[in-house]
């Protein structure tokens, strides 16, 4: 059985008492490990040697151009927990550990890596009641062991078909510039993205940058009993160039603003009703400007597991941290008419124990007109107990004020009422709890899973509808599900396998997912 534990970040990673910090690091020694351990004799058969060869293993160059610190800097135990962060950042990487020892002349950093299978080539399935999505996937996160990405996915679902091509470089030539690229098309539609920056990678990053740009033509829908009772084209064009600088100060916090000019342009055409009659077509709008924002970010971190999964180390934030940014799109600057977008984030933990809990706020939005347009305030709250077994609970609402056209709030299946079909209830504002307990079944299995189980109820609303009934009400559900812990893949894999009865008796709604609920 997987024991749940909680690591404080200087615990994993600061070093023995031994090496007091401000001792100069004179050797930087990297340790990576394979997928499995072929010296264990319960990892030593065939199929675990064929896996290991078929792994390219993450190259020792790219964890150290990931690393903080450098030969000559001298021990700080933050610096080395950020590091062992950013690296488990990657997904493909966890376990991770970073120590410092004793050595002639300072101290020894030794930094210890396990690969995870970055490799997937297959076939993708997923059902909510009465929707279907299925797909084929070739991607690879750890392109010959750089840590690049590149990924093919074929998609089919309720709306369209798609065709997605992206590339991800995290070190973009040996540097900390990003680089990435997506291209999807679709059946009604495609899109493509481009962005280079040179982001605020670490607390102590003094400056940051880079642009983005992006096109999007697609058909857009609106649901009414998970059905598509709206459609219509939209077309959006934008893009961005910003900076950033660090404020004055230091410790476990940084205080970051950044600037930055941006132009967005969506236009709608063609909106409908299902029977072909015409729907009000959304406003289009132009907005063309500059923005500033403030960010606070703290370097309060727990490492926790059987936080989400049961064996997979997650990096989970305690805060506080808080993001606001607002733009000025003025006519005489290329925007259609005055309109100031807004943006604020606030979220923070908690841990007491065993028992960890956060909360997340956001408010979106554009000022225009002297009012309040396309506002949606999100706020939520969850807690968790770590361990193999024990309660979970989440509360979450979106509110939206005058929300353009083309937007909805609907609750079902895949919004966390998990005994009603996706999209069921319509709403331009939604609130939803969820309370679950949950067991970690085995061990891991074959050295490649774990399999728990979940017994949960969810209770949610609507309100305010566009073009469907609401909830009337509070509406319930309850039900039973397997949950399936991929534990030698990139990313955190869950997949859950779930029956949920709806309180209007008629039979469970079944679903396969591998996205969380919170």
């Amino acid at each position: 059985m997987v024991l749940a534990t909680v690591l404080m970040a200087t615990a994993l990673s600061a070093g023995t008492p031994e090496v007091p910090p401000g001792t100069p690091i004179v050797a930087i020694r990297i340790e990576r490990h394979d997928i499995f351990d072929l010296d264990d004799p319960e990892t030593s058969a065939w199929p675990y040697r064929w896996t290991n060869a078929l792994h390219v293993l993450t190259r020792e160059q790219f964890i150290r151009n990931m690393l903080l610190f450098r030969v000559g800097d001298k021990v700080d135990p933050a610096v080395l927990e950020e590091s062992a962060r950013l690296l488990r950042e990657t997904q493909f990487l966890s376990p991770v550990t970073i120590t410092a020892r004793p050595a002639p002349g300072g101290a020894e950093v030794v930094v210890e890596t396990h690969d995870q299978w970055t490799t997937l080539v297959g076939v993708s399935f997923g059902l909510f009641g009465n929707r279907v999505h299925y797909g084929a996937t070739l991607s690879e996160l750890n392109l010959l062991g750089w840590g690049k990405q590149i990924e093919v996915d074929f998609n089919h679902d309720q709306e369209r078909t798609t065709t997605t091509f992206a590339y991800n470089d995290p070190l973009f030539l040996g540097s900390r510039w990003t680089l990435g690229l997506a291209h999807a098309n679709s059946s009604d539609g495609n899109s493509n993205a481009f962005r280079l920056e040179y982001p605020f990678f670490a607390l102590a990053t003094p400056r940051a940058g880079g642009g983005d740009w992006g096109k999007l033509n697609l058909t857009e829908y609106l649901y009414s009993g998970s059905d598509q009772v709206v459609s219509g084209l939209t077309h959006q064009q934008n893009f961005r160039l910003w900076g950033g600088l660090r404020l004055a100060g230091g410790g476990d916090l940084a205080n970051r603003i950044t600037l930055g000019v941006f132009y967005r342009n969506v236009s709608f055409a063609d909106w409908k009703w299902a029977d072909g009659t015409p729907y009000p077509t959304p406003e289009g709008r132009k907005m063309s400007g500059f923005e500033v924002g403030f960010e606070h970010q703290s370097g309060r971190w727990i490492v926790a597991q059987s936080f989400r999964g049961w064996q997979a180390q997650e990096d989970v934030p305690l805060g506080p941290n808080w993001n606001t940014s607002v733009g000025f799109s003025l006519p005489i600057l290329g925007g259609d008419e005055a309109r100031y977008p807004i943006v604020g984030q606030v979220s923070a933990g908690w841990l007491v124990g065993r028992q960890y809990t956060w909360l997340d706020s956001s408010l979106t939005g554009r000022l225009e007109r002297g009012v309040l347009d396309n506002g949606i305030a999100h706020f939520g709250v969850g807690t968790a107990r770590l361990g193999p077994v024990g309660f979970r609970a989440h509360v979450g609402a979106d509110v939206g004020h005058n929300l353009d056209g083309n937007l909805q709030l609907t609750l079902g299946a895949d919004t966390g009422l998990r005994g009603w079909d996706p999209d069921t209830f319509d709403g331009t504002s939604r609130a939803v709890a969820n309370l679950e307990w949950r067991r970690q079944l085995t061990g891991e299995l074959l050295h490649i899973g774990i399999i728990g189980m979940v017994v949960f109820a969810d209770v949610g609303r609507t309100w305010n509808p566009r073009v469907g009934p609401d909830t009337d009400g509070w509406r319930k559900d309850a039900g039973i599900g397997l949950l399936l812990e991929s534990t030698r893949a990139s990313r955190l894999r869950i997949i859950r396998i779930e029956a949920g009865w709806p309180d209007h008796g008629k039979g469970p709604l079944i679903l396969v997912s591998g996205a969380p609920i919170f």
